[in-house]
């Protein structure tokens, strides 16, 4: 609401008891604008920290209300009551998560800041604070109409930002009676802090630019590049020999390719593929090419005669490159099918003879 200056101020004790009577609405507020929030950021595929809530307590309240660098008359000139902060992993995020705050809230932008440009002497906590409500579509939904006219603030920071702001609490009130070499002490560590941050983000973007660069390599069919985490989940994701050995594979079982993760499948991946001494992927690709057809045969009697009995419900990615792991170690003995299980810590208890007497039967025409 509009502040009268010539309006006396509401004595604090009727604020306080005016304060109690909404808290539990303030607590459900807070409740349903994360959830709100949350399925925001999920929908735009922002990945973010946590959202993070709390209601200003009754002693903040008072020192607040009572500030005599303040004007405020009454309970609804605070606009804090409600807090919510939103902590992303990177900096370069604050202003995708300020695009979905704006599109889901009306703000109040004349209350509204942006931490992040101030003294450029200057360090500690970077943020974008937005004071919010919701929208007045919102409001007339059942869920959201008890909130009509409650108002939030909504911190938008980052996670090295947030350990800041967390590790400065402790301080905040006393920190001006400390002594000058302290405050410099505080203030070289939030420098450190957000000299980090921008570490972080370049890394990030290198990290980004090498994964796009590779990408493009794979799609080009240019594949002399060394394996590792990336190159093999651009490789799972594009070779054509991959989506055709893992629908093979999958038939076997009537079952489905599940398609999702792939990163998380690739490092998965990654030190069988190591273990076999492939030094980069055109060599995996020939290996893969050379047993297409055998592959799916050797899942099909392996199934039936080493670990009949266990159901599959699914493939991942890239379990034909897995597959082809296990068929090459089976050709070089059971000692080496022990080193292969042990790269996934997988605890043996199947007949290793078999599944290498099974390798040897189905390779022996195509061997050289």
């Amino acid at each position: 609401m509009a502040n009268d200056s010539r309006a006396p101020r509401a004595d604090v004790e009727k604020v306080l008891a005016e304060f109690d009577a909404q808290q539990d609405t303030l607590a459900t507020f807070c409740a349903r604008t994360k959830a709100l929030i949350e399925v925001s950021l999920q929908d735009a595929g922002i990945r973010y920290q946590s959202v993070q809530t709390r209601v200003k307590t009754r002693k903040k309240l008072r020192e607040k209300y009572q500030d005599p660098q303040k004007d405020y008359k009454h309970l609804s000139d605070i606009t804090d009551l409600a807090g919510l902060r939103v902590i992303t992993y990177y900096e370069e995020d604050l202003d995708r998560v300020s695009e979905v705050i704006r599109r889901e809230f009306t703000i109040d932008e004349a209350n509204s800041s942006d931490r992040r440009l101030g003294d450029p002497d200057t360090f500690g906590y970077r943020a974008i604070n937005l004071i919010c409500e919701h929208q007045d579509k919102r409001k007339t939904d059942v869920e959201y109409k008890r909130f009509a006219g409650v108002r939030c603030e909504i911190q938008i920071t980052s996670i090295l930002s947030h350990a800041w702001s967390e590790m400065e609490h402790e301080w905040y009130d006393l920190k001006d009676a400390y002594p000058s070499l302290t405050k410099r002490r505080f203030k070289r560590l939030a420098a450190l802090l957000e000299l980090a941050a921008a570490e972080f983000e370049d890394i990030r973007k290198k990290r980004t630019e090498y994964e796009r660069s590779v990408a493009v390599r794979v799609e080009a069919n240019v594949l002399d590049l060394p394996l590792d985490a990336v190159s093999l989940r651009s490789f799972m994701e594009h070779e054509p020999i991959v989506a055709e050995l893992d629908s093979a594979v999958a038939k076997v079982f009537g079952v489905a390719v599940a398609d999702r993760e792939v990163g998380r499948l690739a490092e998965h991946w990654l030190p069988g593929v190591a273990l076999l001494g492939f030094k980069n992927l055109r060599e995996l690709r020939d290996e893969l090419v050379q047993y297409k057809d055998v592959i799916p045969e050797f899942m099909k009697r392996t199934s039936a005669e080493v670990w009949a009995g266990i159901k599959v419900d699914h493939f991942f990615r890239g379990a034909s490159i897995y597959q082809l792991g296990l068929l090459l170690s089976s050709l070089r003995g059971p000692d080496a099918l022990m080193q292969y299980f042990a790269r996934f810590h997988v605890l043996v208890n199947w007949d290793l003879m078999r599944l290498v007497s099974i390798a040897n039967d189905l390779t022996k025409p195509t061997r050289p």
